[in-house]
C-alpha cells in the first residue's frame, strides 16, 4: 500500500482530526515526554521507493516554539479554526503562512500502538490554557544550538575538503 495522508484517523477511540489540538504521553520521546500538538495528519503506508513502513502522525509541538510566539500563533490559528468547516495543517501551509515552524514539526508513531497513551483532543475553549501550561518547556533553544552547531561544523570542514590532485 503507498503512503497515504490521512486528515481524519480513528485512534484509540479519538477522532483526530488535521489543524486541531491533542495532548498525549509519548514512549519513545526525546525531550518531551508529554507533547501538546496541533495535528498535520497522519502518514500510513510503504515507501514505494525505499520500502521502509510509515505509520506516525505529524504534527507541531508546541514546546519547540519559542515562547513569545506561541501566543501569537494559537490566537492566528484559532480564528482562522474558527471561520472555516473545512480545516487541513499541511506541511504546505506550514512552509506558506508559518515558515519559522518548521522546527517545531515532529513525527509521533501510532504503531506500535503502546508508544501513544492517554490521548486527549484538546477542546477548543481550553486551548489557551493547555498551550500556557507548555510555558515551563521549551526546546526552540536547544534546536537553534543544534542548528548553530551544525553551521559551525559545515564552516569548518568547507576549508578542510580535499583538493582534486593534478595529473
Amino acid at each position: 500500500m503507498a503512503i497515504k495522508r490521512q486528515y481524519y484517523k480513528k485512534f484509540k477511540g479519538v477522532n483526530m482530526k488535521s489543524g486541531y489540538f491533542y495532548t498525549f504521553k509519548y514512549q519513545s520521546w526525546e525531550n518531551d515526554p508529554h507533547p501538546t500538538i496541533i495535528l498535520m495528519y497522519g502518514l500510513e503506508g510503504t515507501h514505494p521507493t525505499t520500502g521502509h513502513q510509515w505509520r506516525f502522525f505529524q504534527g507541531i509541538n508546541f514546546t519547540y516554539i519559542p515562547r513569545s510566539v506561541r501566543k501569537r500563533f494559537i490566537n492566528d490559528w484559532m480564528k482562522y479554526l474558527q471561520s472555516t468547516n473545512n480545516v487541513k495543517f499541511t506541511w504546505e501551509l506550514v512552509k506558506r503562512k508559518y515558515p519559522w515552524l518548521k522546527v517545531a514539526v515532529r513525527r509521533y508513531f501510532f504503531k506500535p500502538t503502546y508508544f501513544i497513551k492517554d490521548l486527549k483532543e484538546v477542546p477548543l475553549d481550553q486551548v489557551q490554557k493547555v498551550v500556557i501550561s507548555t510555558w515551563s518547556k521549551d526546546f526552540s533553544k536547544k534546536v537553534k544550538a543544534t542548528l548553530i552547531n551544525k553551521f559551525r561544523n559545515v564552516m569548518r570542514n568547507k576549508g578542510r575538503a580535499k583538493k582534486p590532485r593534478r595529473r
